[in-house]
């Protein structure tokens, strides 16, 4: 193959990644808006006969499930992707990562600190921030700086614990280097079973991200391809579906409720192999690129807009099946409009800012 065959193979890889941030980022949003609960300062409320609710949201949300590891796989991808490894690249990739993690994380959770904090302040807006959670003001330094973080919680703005394990990930790069390069096969095998059996002796970083991040560096490192999954037949949507349905039977509980891990694996191939007639369609590839820019904005700003969302909704709109099924249709719907109007606007009047809060994205 020619360096212009590869250049262009190369180039069609990350377009292919392009077109998938978005999509991603929308299922991550509706994962987020599953619940038929909401808590307030005077008590909770709760939808009485939340089955129906609960059965629409199995199903909805163990399809969105595929989102956090598919960005964990292309993560540890485009980490490893054509570098040699060594002490300088190291530090190299940290000094990227603190503008386009850290940084952001920081900023993010710090901000949403200090909203809250005026939020519980205000008597109009209290009762919608005072539930169950410790007013920012009565935290000691130990519990604030937990809250911006996640040492032993999430972080204040929670949606970030994906930011936070991966930046561990990163700064234990070095091991899964050697682990991919030395010992491949038993660290593969090891993380599978942690995770499909769902056992993790650590609490961050995470079973699942480690796993898929590594899975990334591992083909990476070994010059391979994510979308080698092209080979595998559509045939395998059928397996999907059995899997889900099962799942979905199982109501989180018995032997079928282990079909969740096989619903992740085989819809992540699905949607990495669905990026081939997205990126190779003028109709999709070119809004989707474009969307794929403003992933990490929206990933920002849709918590606490949601939770804010729902809970105005349970408060003002009759607590109703209806209801609450219409809120999880057109809620997630509304705030990924609003976040890039609000992308938009800043792209417009203040781009550095921009830059800044996005990680230079």
């Amino acid at each position: 193959m020619g360096e212009g065959a590869a250049d262009r193979n190369e180039d069609a890889h990350f377009v292919r990644l392009d077109v998938l941030r978005f999509p991603l980022i929308v299922l991550i949003v509706y994962l987020h808006a599953c619940g038929f609960t909401a808590n307030f300062a005077d008590g909770e409320r709760v939808l009485a006969d939340a089955q129906i609710v609960a059965n629409v949201q199995v199903i909805t949300g163990s399809i969105a499930r595929i989102a956090v590891p598919l960005f964990f796989l292309m993560s540890g991808f485009l980490f490893f992707r054509g570098v040699r490894f060594s002490p300088a690249i190291y530090r190299a990739r940290l000094k990227s990562r603190t503008r386009s993690l850290l940084i952001p994380f920081l900023f993010w959770n710090l901000a949403l600190a200090a909203l809250v904090a005026i939020a519980q302040a205000t008597p109009v807006l209290a009762p919608f921030f005072n539930s169950q959670n410790l007013a920012v003001s009565g935290m000691s330094p130990f519990q604030l700086l937990d809250a911006v973080i996640g040492i032993t919680r999430y972080p204040i703005a929670y949606q970030f614990w994906f930011i936070r394990d991966l930046m561990l990930l990163v700064l234990a790069s070095p091991l899964i280097w050697l682990a991919a390069r030395h010992l491949p096969r038993p660290t593969l095998i090891v993380l599978l079973w942690t995770w499909v059996l769902n056992v993790w002796p650590v609490a961050m970083p995470a079973g699942e991200p480690t796993l898929f991040f590594f899975v990334g560096a591992l083909v990476a490192i070994r010059g391979g391809s994510l979308f080698a999954v092209d080979r595998i037949s559509w045939w395998i949507a059928p397996f999907f579906v059995l899997a889900l349905g099962g799942f979905y039977l199982s109501q989180g509980t018995g032997p079928l409720a282990y079909l969740l891990r096989p619903v992740i694996a085989i819809g992540m191939v699905l949607a990495l192999k669905a990026t081939r007639r997205l990126a190779e369609s003028d109709r999709w590839r070119v809004p989707l690129t474009w969307l794929g820019g403003t992933s990490f904005f929206v990933f920002a700003v849709h918590e606490p807009l949601i939770t804010l969302g729902k809970k105005l909704a349970f408060r003002l709109l009759p607590l109703t099946v209806g209801a609450v099924l219409t809120t999880y249709a057109l809620l997630p719907l509304f705030i990924i409009c609003l976040a890039l109007a609000g992308y938009w606007a800043l792209q417009k009047t203040a781009p550095g800012l921009l830059r800044f809060v996005t990680g230079g994205r």
